[in-house]
């Protein structure tokens, strides 16, 4: 809705209901209510192992450091971390390679925006600024999810970490979203590249004259 020029009134009202949606989904669900009030820090009855995967993978960063236990070192993926191969792999991460380990992963995520925003901004069709756009938000919204849940600023509600968190089919639809956003690059560039070739023949044929 932002990159198709819709106004900001309507945009804020869609998050609006998005907002009143999650939270009626929230509040209905005693699972997800649980998972809310762990993040809290209060306890939830029934479920007092609910908070512990968020627990042992804000212990998996701290334990890191600076530069972190080495690469392949961990020990909180070992029967500690739950699903520390897909959820939480952003844990494991900091755990090994430290916070100049997560800083690299955040600037690598902060490049793919730059990109794919430069690709989306020059393009004059409405429907390629949608479709750009949209894969953006998806890819970089779940990313950022994922990090948050990680580090405690969010509950944990399950989302992968594009590109790195084991699956084979999370991994193929990013690098499909990847794929339609170098063919909009590819058709942005097509006319450029037409008109190229014929200056060059021009310029070689005049010289031979």
């Amino acid at each position: 809705m932002f990159f198709g020029g819709v106004n900001l009134r309507l945009f804020a009202a869609a998050g609006g209901v998005a907002a009143a949606a999650a939270l009626i989904l929230a509040f209905t669900s005693g699972n997800r209510m649980c998972r809310i009030t762990s993040w809290m820090g209060q306890s939830c009855a029934g479920a007092s192992d609910i908070g512990f995967q968020s627990e042992q993978g804000l212990s998996a960063l701290a334990s890191g450091g600076w530069l972190g236990v080495g690469l392949g070192q961990s020990r909180q993926k070992y029967q500690w971390i739950p699903e520390a191969h897909n959820d939480f792999i952003f844990a494991v991460i900091g755990e090994e390679l430290g916070l100049v380990g997560t800083i690299v992963v955040l600037v690598l995520f902060a490049l793919l925006a730059v990109a794919i925003y430069r690709v989306v901004s020059h393009q004059e069709d409405l429907f390629a600024r949608v479709l750009g756009g949209s894969i953006m938000a998806w890819m970089l919204g779940q990313a950022a999810i994922n990090m948050a849940m990680v580090a405690g600023l969010l509950p944990v509600i399950g989302v992968p970490l594009p590109f790195i968190s084991y699956g084979g089919s999370a991994l193929v639809m990013s690098l499909c979203g990847v794929g339609v956003v170098l063919s909009l690059a590819r058709a942005q560039m097509a006319p450029a590249s037409r008109s190229k070739p014929r200056w060059r023949f021009a310029k070689t044929a005049r010289k031979r004259t």
